[in-house]
């Protein structure tokens, strides 16, 4: 990414800001909001409900920003303290809090997604001793009313550790206020992926990526904003004729645009995806009419479709990644899994199979987090294009 500053941002349209965002630390808008008083904090899954962090009325704002690992290039700290048979995703994350990239942060939030993660929030909680660090617990199951107390319960735990740090409760109508701003995002970011799915697309999948990434690093409200204009700038564009192959992505996190890049060097264009950082992590809106913290309970750990590290679920996800192949008209779906992701690794087998039922052909990845594999991984995408003929 190249180093917007917030004096350059102004001169650039709503698309090239929204692509060329700096990360973390110096990233304008996160140095506007600690500069004003504002406290950020770092999550890494979607399961952690945002809204609870974002809610507004409290003494000093919390921003939640999502924790990526962009940019790193080697393991070797994290590696004193972490497996080689742990994700490099998460040992890449860690790195860059262990040599001082996360410093800036006034809290972490992590949950325990898998295994890997569970081991990353120690490590962070011991080693980088952040002001404030919390660990969320998500049951494994949603199938009963034990599971979504257990999860409300976490919730509301997390409110009250931020309370007796800060001071503060967030009101029901601050949460309120929260809940809409969020729910105006994910409309927001379904309208650009519709843009993705025409007949000739609007944008890219990096370009996609880039402004999906922004999300993640910018308060909410100032988001929206921009990508408002984003997509009115975009729909003006005349979109892409001449892509090769039109292609879906799925599998394990990527939150670093390389493995798009590789794909749409060869002439395709990922058109969607069924990634927790793409169009799974949009799906859903928060009930505005009940109570807010029940209903963003309910919409973070009952929402379809669910993340692989849950053992139900399963009918609702590939059901939803078939809807949005067909709608998308798919000419492949390209799986990417991270070494030792055990969820997607399993997921992306049975998805593939599934998938291949619609006479959609499918292509399943392993790579590494860091990327050092590129060749290889784009000789075989050009295989894959050519077995399919396109």
């Amino acid at each position: 990414m190249s180093t917007t500053t917030a004096g350059s941002a102004a001169t650039l349209s709503a698309v090239e800001e929204l692509t060329t965002l700096p990360l973390r630390g110096e990233n304008p808008y996160i140095r506007d909001w600690k500069e004003s008083g504002g406290r950020v904090f770092g999550y890494t899954c979607s399961y952690v409900p945002e809204e609870i962090l974002y809610a507004e009325g409290q003494s000093s704002r919390i921003l939640p920003i999502r924790l990526g690992a962009q940019g790193a290039t080697t393991m070797d700290d994290a590696d004193i303290h972490m497996h080689k048979f742990l994700c490099t995703y998460c040992r890449c994350v860690m790195q860059l809090a262990l040599t001082g990239e996360y410093d800036f942060l006034d809290g972490v939030v992590l949950t325990n997604g898998c295994e890997h993660m569970r081991r990353t929030f120690e490590i962070w909680r011991d080693q980088v001793e952040p002001p404030f660090v919390s660990m969320l617990s998500v049951p494994h199951r949603r199938d009963g009313d034990t599971q979504i107390q257990w999860y409300c319960d976490e919730i509301t735990k997390l409110i009250d550790e931020i309370g007796k740090k800060y001071g503060y409760l967030p009101s029901k109508e601050s949460l309120r206020s929260a809940v809409r701003t969020y729910n105006r995002y994910r409309e927001l970011m379904q309208e650009l992926y519709a843009l993705r799915s025409i007949d000739h697309p609007k944008l890219s999948g990096v370009e996609a990526m880039q402004i999906a990434q922004a999300g993640f690093s910018m308060p909410k409200d100032a988001f929206n904003e921009k990508l408002a204009e984003a997509i009115q700038e975009l729909d003006a564009k005349p979109g892409i004729k001449d892509a090769r192959a039109r292609i879906m992505v799925g599998g394990s996190y990527i939150d670093d645009p390389w493995f798009i890049e590789i794909i749409e060097s060869t002439g395709a264009v990922v058109v969607t995806d069924v990634l927790c950082t793409g169009r799974k992590y949009v799906e859903g809106m928060v009930d505005e009419t009940i109570d807010p913290v029940e209903a963003i309970a309910r919409r973070y750990f009952l929402r379809d479709p669910s993340c692989p590290r849950m053992v139900d679920g399963y009918p609702e996800r590939i059901a939803f990644t078939k809807k949005l192949a067909q709608e998308a008209k798919v000419d492949g779906v390209i799986f990417e899994r991270i070494t030792f992701c055990d969820s997607h690794t399993v997921e992306n087998l049975m998805e593939g199979e599934d998938i291949e039922e619609l006479d959609i052909p499918t292509l399943s990845l392993e790579r590494e987090y860091l990327g050092g594999d590129k060749g290889r991984l784009k000789t075989r995408v050009q295989a894959f294009l050519e077995k399919i003929g396109k």
